[in-house]
């Protein structure tokens, strides 16, 4: 025996109430999500590409024209997945995985020339980023996919003119370097120049040689001195060598030193040395030192120097 439940008008009321406040809730929901599309795609600031699931351009907003100063009837032919500007940037993989797997993807920057592509050629070139987002049916199906443009040519110029300035600045350090590098070897000549000025051999007679010094003798004149001296006896097998001090300013004990070492060095390559021009505070400060030139004779002028060596050249003879 069949009961039939009896029928409730007010709780079939109330259920469709409830559902009818849902479906409004819903719809306004989708409402808000689609004016935040539009304003987005109406503002103009965004380039927005929409393409069928096959790749090709169902819409594109003003930002887009903008962008990329195309007409959209100019879009009839062009095909996302078939760019072989796209594919040369070698990241493809990218977009197929949004049109035939539904994901995201987020594509490197590059230089994109619409007159390089055949079906476009028309447009001007851009530096754009972009990101590409699928849109599912109900199904979870692919029904379209939307791509958002960033214009980063600004970005891109200044990169390229601080690439240039860089380019720039190398070349004028190179430069300065180049200049700095034949300004030390002029110095350096000079300096070479300055060092043989100031420790001069002169082959006054056959076997005598002179060394007239100027200014302080320190360590490195001292060696400079010992090394032009020997390499000197040695050239001209030179039996005397004269040396001249009336230039030295002050000859202290290092400078005594220093000469003392040259005068050794010259007798074991066989010349007797003799000093002259030595004054009679330099003298004084010798003897008060006990910094004399054992076995090295000496003499006021250059002139007696000479003298007393010729004479004693002759005797020899």
């Amino acid at each position: 025996m069949n009961h039939r439940q009896p029928f409730d008008a007010e709780k079939v009321s109330e259920d469709l109430a409830h559902e009818n406040a849902s479906l409004r809730q819903r719809v306004a929901e989708l409402e808000i999500a689609a004016r935040r599309y539009q304003a987005l795609f109406d503002g103009g600031v965004l380039s927005v590409q929409v393409y069928d699931p096959e790749s090709r351009t169902k819409e594109a907003n003003t930002g887009w024209e903008q962008l990329w100063q195309i007409p959209f009837d100019r879009l009839a032919d062009y095909r996302l997945l078939k760019d072989s500007q796209v594919v040369a940037q070698g990241f493809m993989h990218l977009i197929e995985q949004t049109f035939l797997e539904g994901k995201t993807a987020r594509l490197p920057t590059i230089r994109y020339d619409p007159l390089q592509n055949e079906a476009v050629c028309h447009g001007r070139v851009r530096w754009v980023a972009s990101a590409l987002h699928p849109v599912k049916d109900a199904n979870g199906e692919v029904c379209e996919v939307v791509q958002v443009h960033f214009d980063v040519g600004e970005l891109k110029d200044s990169e390229e003119e601080l690439r240039q300035k860089k380019e720039q600045l190398e070349a004028a350090v190179a430069m300065r370097t180049a200049e700095l590098s034949e300004q030390l070897r002029f110095s350096e000549e000079q300096q070479h120049a300055i060092a043989a000025l100031s420790t001069p051999v002169l082959r006054i007679w056959k076997g005598i040689l002179a060394l007239p010094l100027i200014g302080r003798i320190d360590a490195a004149r001292g060696a400079r001195i010992l090394e032009v001296l020997l390499r000197s006896i040695v050239e001209t097998s030179a039996e005397t060598v004269i040396l001249d001090v009336t230039g030295v300013p002050v000859l202290d004990a290092d400078a005594a030193r220093y000469l003392r070492d040259a005068v050794r060095a010259a007798e074991l390559l066989g010349a007797q040395c003799m000093i002259v021009g030595i004054s009679t505070e330099t003298a004084r400060t010798l003897v008060d030192n006990d910094l004399g030139f054992e076995n090295v004779r000496t003499f006021a002028s250059l002139q007696e120097g000479l003298r007393r060596s010729l004479i004693r050249r002759d005797v020899r003879r």
